[in-house]
């Protein structure tokens, strides 16, 4: 299990307990980009295209994971890594939980610690690389960050 700590108070960025190595999970501060340290690799998140739902985990200049989501409203994305196919998926429409799917089998999730928290935590039952893990919850915690920065404005 990966236990996911915000780096201060009011940062996006985590520090990750539980990993092989030192882990990091950080975001660009103005776009949906972002990075992941884990051990001695270092592994850019770029996005493609400002309208796109599509993004790479990238070591080295190489792809190692690509997600892409299928429909804008939806809190989905259909993740490749390493020749598998991996659903995250929001747990409800009410909740900040996600599941991870490998094929339509449960093989894990993501969670916050409770409903008022941005500390979180991975759990996967199903052999997902700790590096694809830590993409995952970049991607959960994209979404969360989206939701954060949704303004709501009332009518009289």
């Amino acid at each position: 299990m990966l236990t996911c700590l915000p780096k201060s108070l009011c940062s996006r960025d985590f520090r990750i307990l539980g990993a092989s190595g030192a882990a990091a999970v950080n975001f660009n501060t103005f776009t949906e980009q972002g990075s992941i340290s884990l051990g001695d690799s270092e592994f850019a998140i770029r996005k493609h295209g400002p309208m796109s739902g599509h993004w790479t985990l990238e070591c080295d200049g190489r792809a190692v994971a690509d997600a892409r989501k299928p429909r804008a409203m939806y809190r989905s994305f259909n993740v490749e890594v390493a020749g598998h196919q991996i659903t995250l998926k929001a747990h409800s429409s009410f909740q900040r939980a996600f599941d991870i799917l490998v094929g339509n089998q449960p093989a894990g999730v993501i969670r916050p610690a409770h409903a008022f928290t941005r500390r979180a935590f991975v759990e996967c039952t199903s052999p997902i690389p700790e590096h694809a893990q830590l993409f995952l919850f970049w991607l959960a915690a994209l979404l969360w960050r989206r939701d954060e920065d949704t303004v709501y404005v009332g009518g009289s």
